[in-house]
């Protein structure tokens, strides 16, 4: 499957063909000096089809994906690095199921529970 996607986090680093090991070490490498990772489809019909998550000061990740137009735009809060690494990748890979592990709320709804599967 060729995949058309960049990714880029807070330290300005930019990936123009990701892999899902990409996507592992930019998730893994959140820190408080780099507290966001966005994943952006480069083969959309526009350029708000992306997902990306950001470290919250408790710990916890602040996990969203938007699909266009701005009804498509949902959040979720995790502390699960690998399970959002997972959702991640099978976001980038088309894979069913990716929404499943997570209670999404609309954008900007300001819901601040953590998933129970997290």
């Amino acid at each position: 499957m060729s995949l058309k996607a960049r990714a880029s986090n807070q330290r300005g680093e930019s990936i123009e063909v990701l892999t899902s090991e990409d996507v592992r070490a930019l998730v893994y490498g959140l820190s408080s000096s780099n507290q966001f990772v966005i994943v952006e489809r480069l083969d959309a019909e526009n350029d708000e089809y992306y997902m990306q998550a950001h470290l919250r000061t408790d710990g916890s990740f602040w996990l969203e994906y938007r699909e266009g137009s701005a009804d498509a735009h949902f959040r979720t809060s995790c502390r699960d690095l690998r399970l959002m690494t997972q959702v991640f990748t099978m976001w980038l890979y088309r894979l069913p199921g990716w929404r499943e592990p997570f209670n999404w709320t609309a954008w900007p709804d300001q819901a601040t529970a953590v998933s129970e599967e997290c």
